[in-house]
């Protein structure tokens, strides 16, 4: 009876069609996808990069993440808060490549599509082969190139729940994660793209490489309250906020508000809202360190 009310009242899951997993309710959809992505074209920084320099952009390849309840929640990366950010970016000149743990297709939340953000739409398909053939991390790793000649001049981890599964204890995600802090490269990560941060303390007992820094994200108070809304199918089975102060970092937001927030050279947004300030903060600054 419970789940015939919940479906009356639009807050039940959705079920997938091909009955693995779950989409959020109807409500969840209207309350925490935008039709609309809130992205606006900066004119004067248009094509004023000419360099080399490129962004690395890490994706999760797992689609599936597994509650508390056992339920199966249908996620990935947010393609709103993979799309924005690396919008402004290409408008401002710079090329990226999409890495995954071992080279399998990103996976994206199809449901978080802004439907009627026209521009969104035009970039995802544009750049659709980058994400179905990314490079594969492992290789990377494998091959050093993480190394001084690198072109890669900063690393987004866009948001998703999917950034959950996977990235947290990947071994390579984490080498990555310490080469980018070490060679002092840039560090941008929006809502739940941090989760993937907490690799860097696997198979070391060094401390967290961004222990005492401060940043924007996506707070764990409102996942808890996911699943009565029926965003979630499920409490997660573990909060990448707690797990994160575990390894020494601290967060400025409490709420969901496009919150930014700059600490040395990591730049954080804390939701889809904060995609189009953080994408045009970065290019900003990379323009103006390149430019040097």
């Amino acid at each position: 009876m419970a789940t015939v009310v919940k479906k009356a009242l639009g807050i039940a899951p959705t079920k997938e069609k091909n009955g693995r997993g779950f989409i959020p309710s109807p409500l969840g959809i209207l309350l925490g996808v935008d039709k609309k992505s809130g992205y606006t074209h900066n004119k004067r920084v248009a094509g004023k990069y000419k360099g080399n320099k490129k962004i690395l952009v890490l994706c999760t390849e797992e689609r599936y993440f597994k509650m508390e309840n056992g339920s199966l929640f249908s996620t990935g990366n947010n393609v709103q808060e993979t799309a924005v950010p690396l919008m402004h970016l290409t408008n401002a000149g710079f090329d990226f490549d999409v890495v995954t743990p071992t080279g399998s297709s990103a996976v994206l939340e199809q449901w978080s599509i802004p439907r009627k953000d026209h521009a969104v739409l035009a970039f995802m398909r544009e750049k659709k082969s980058k994400f179905d053939q990314p490079l594969s991390l492992q290789d990377m790793v494998g091959r050093g190139d993480l190394n001084d000649d690198s072109p890669y001049v900063a690393l987004f981890l866009p948001g998703g729940h999917g950034s959950m599964v996977g990235l947290p204890t990947n071994e390579h995600v984490g080498k990555l994660i310490r080469w980018i802090h070490q060679s002092d490269r840039y560090m941008v990560t929006v809502c739940h793209g941090p989760a993937a941060l907490l690799a860097a303390s696997v198979n070391t007992s060094d401390p967290h490489p961004y222990r005492g820094y401060k940043m924007a994200i996506f707070p764990d108070s409102v996942d808890r309250q996911s699943p009565s809304l029926g965003y979630l199918p499920g409490k997660l089975p573990w909060y990448q906020g707690e797990k994160l102060s575990e390894q020494g970092l601290s967060f400025i937001n409490k709420k969901v508000e496009g919150a930014v927030h700059v600490d040395r050279k990591l730049y954080s947004g804390d939701s889809p809202r904060a995609c189009d300030q953080l994408g045009k903060l970065v290019a900003d600054t990379l323009l103006k360190e390149l430019a040097q």
